[in-house]
């Protein structure tokens, strides 16, 4: 593992960070200061500091790097390995949503990158709700697409409920009705998938959107092709 000085003392710390928190490149970033946080009120004791320089000429960002200790084996080992937590500042990447779902739900692209952000800021409990929300726009904005006649009646429907109701194909249903589930464990106290957590529910509304922007696309060809 390797060292770094600070105040005339050695520490020990897992690796150096491979990608650039701000350009999201991977990297051999230039280490150029340090910090050594010291207060045990800390959760996990001590905090090492590692200031860093992105080494693309197209950043050059510097950003900080945070390390703990591993808090099992702090009371035995007080100036053990340090373990690489969080780097900052950190830029959200907007995640790569078709044109096609952006025009049919501006807002679900709209929640989706800020709950994208959130959770790249380790703010998992509020990206999960946020989801969720992503999820709910998605699949009214389709179902009104689908039956502009009963778009009053859609917006006010609970989600599932409009899943069942307006969504035909049988794998958006499938898709939707289980990423409402998680969905909704994320916003209730007890949850009901205790067995399935944030990453199964990005699955599924990535699921879900695909199985839309193919039904959309097909449409769009049969249409253009007769």
């Amino acid at each position: 593992m390797p060292q770094i000085p600070i105040n005339g003392q050695a520490f020990t710390y897992d690796r150096d960070p491979d990608e650039c928190p701000m350009c999201h490149h991977g990297i051999q970033a230039s280490n150029i200061g340090s910090n050594l946080v010291s207060r045990s009120d800390l959760d996990g004791g001590n905090t090492v500091q590692i200031l860093y320089r992105c080494p693309r000429n197209e950043c050059q960002k510097a950003f900080i790097a945070s390390y703990t200790q591993n808090r099992d084996y702090r009371s035995h080992y007080p100036q053990g390995d340090y373990y690489l937590r969080n780097c900052a500042p950190y830029r959200p990447v907007a995640p790569d949503t078709a044109d096609e779902l952006k025009d049919l739900s501006p807002n679900y692209h709209k929640v989706l990158a800020q709950s994208s952000a959130a959770e790249g800021l380790q703010l998992d409990q509020i990206a999960g709700c946020g989801y969720r929300k992503a999820l709910e726009f998605l699949i009214k904005d389709y179902a009104i697409h689908k039956h502009p006649d009963d778009s009053g009646a859609i917006k006010k429907k609970l989600l599932g409920a409009c899943i069942n109701e307006y969504c035909s194909d049988a794998n958006v249903k499938a898709c939707a009705s289980r990423a409402a589930w998680i969905g909704n464990d994320e916003t209730h106290y007890v949850r009901k998938w205790e067995e399935k957590d944030l990453s199964d529910l990005k699955v599924l509304l990535r699921l879900t959107a695909a199985w839309i922007l193919n039904e959309m696309l097909t449409e769009k060809y049969l249409r253009e092709m007769e």
